[in-house]
């Protein structure tokens, strides 16, 4: 009985200790997604329904990169890869084809967020 009791202790530990580290990852993709998106939406011009959608799209593809990443018998790059061309899917339903190419050219660092001046 007390081995019983003991293993499930140690297995419920376990249980909620995986579980705070899930949560911990979560807020910190989430405050990582909102100040990209509030970032891009002043940059490109976002309305409030497509910053929504974008970061509802950004934290999903990451946690599930993030899940791909900690998978043990995945293929992870063929799954990341996956993933990468999925969101590009969903992000020309979201964008329009102008906010497209500046999100892809800012995300790609095929231009500059903060151009320099000359003075």
């Amino acid at each position: 009985m007390k081995k019983k009791l003991l293993l499930l202790t140690v297995l419920l530990a376990y249980i909620l200790h995986a579980s705070a580290q899930q949560s911990i990852v979560k807020d910190s993709l989430e405050q990582f997604v909102a100040e990209k998106v509030e970032s891009m939406q002043a940059l490109i011009g976002l309305d409030d329904k497509q910053a929504y959608k974008l970061k509802e799209l950004e934290l999903n593809f990451l946690l599930d990169v993030n899940d791909a990443e900690n998978c043990f018998w995945c293929r992870t790059k063929k799954r990341v890869e996956k993933l990468k061309v999925k969101k590009q899917e969903k992000l020309k339903e979201i964008l329009s084809h102008d906010q497209f190419i500046k999100y892809d050219a800012l995300e790609n660092n095929k231009i500059k967020k903060h151009p320099i001046y000359m003075n």
